[in-house]
């Protein structure tokens, strides 16, 4: 309703801030639920959970990613943050959108990358990111793990700035 049943515009950044279970990678999925349905590809980047864990925790609130997932319309990358730097993450990305060709993009958490570089890198890799998704016309959405003023919001603050939407 707040967007007059449009959703966000072709081509946005979309952060999503929150605690831990605040629903940020449930909201993820019906955003990934939403973009399928529409006929549009959606690629899912997890950095904390594993694609069948996703699955999993979806369903159990009633959003069935699977049958997405077997036709095709949803791939699910998960990978743990520390397996390499940020800059690997970046190709790896720019190389699975290229190969995937998405509409939509989510990334879940972001804030994974905080242990990977200081807060000028991070958003210097954020930024590129960005700029990339925007150049594809890809909405992206983009989770961010919040909570006791840890590296974590620092992260936040550099990332923040970046996005159409909060």
């Amino acid at each position: 309703a707040m967007m007059g049943g449009k959703g966000y515009y072709r081509g946005s950044s979309v952060l999503v801030s929150g605690t831990a279970g605040s629903g940020k990678t449930s909201l993820a999925a019906h955003f990934a639920h939403a973009a399928t349905a529409r006929g549009e590809r959606c690629l899912w980047f997890a950095f904390e959970e594993s694609s069948r864990q996703i699955i999993r925790n979806m369903r159990s609130i009633g959003i069935d990613l699977e049958p997405m997932v077997r036709r095709g319309a949803l791939c699910i990358h998960a990978e743990r943050p520390a397996i390499c730097g940020l800059e690997m993450h970046l190709l790896t990305i720019h190389k699975l959108v290229n190969q995937f060709r998405p509409r939509v993009v989510v990334i879940d958490p972001v804030s994974n990358f905080a242990m990977l570089g200081n807060e000028a890198e991070v958003k210097a890799m954020m930024t590129r990111l960005i700029d990339f998704f925007k150049l594809q016309r890809i909405t992206a959405l983009i989770t961010n793990l919040t909570g006791g003023g840890t590296v974590v919001e620092a992260t936040e603050a550099s990332v923040s700035s970046l996005m159409d939407a909060w």
